[in-house]
């Protein structure tokens, strides 16, 4: 009932971004939008400090259960390896091919039981 006022009222709330966070440690995952990275190796500070103005942050829970699409685990080592002028590149080819590749499966009905 409460949520049918708060709707009716405009009185919503958006919810805050994800904080920024130091370098994440090898074996975390990054995530935004629906699109997810595991960061395969140490990352640099002024690499994270660039994924951190394209609103990518560390994922808050240990075991996240949210739906997404993961990047492949070379694509820390595609983003380390391309210079600052060639990484909004890289990460577009790295997004396009991951929308390609949702857009080719289809989405699976959740199972009964």
């Amino acid at each position: 009932m409460k949520n049918f006022f708060r709707r009716l009222l405009g009185i919503r709330t958006k919810r805050r971004a994800l904080p920024i966070t130091p370098v994440p440690p090898t074996g975390t995952t990054i995530t935004r939008n629906g699109f997810k990275i595991k960061v395969t190796q140490t990352c640099s500070p002024e690499l994270w400090d660039w994924l951190l103005l394209s609103g990518w942050r560390v994922v808050p829970v240990r075991h996240d259960r949210r739906a997404g699409t993961t990047l492949p685990d070379a694509a820390m080592h595609m983003l380390n390896a391309a210079g600052v002028e060639q990484r909004e590149h890289v990460m577009g080819t790295l997004l396009s091919s991951a929308n390609r590749s949702r857009k080719a499966s289809p989405a699976r009905a959740p199972a009964r039981r």
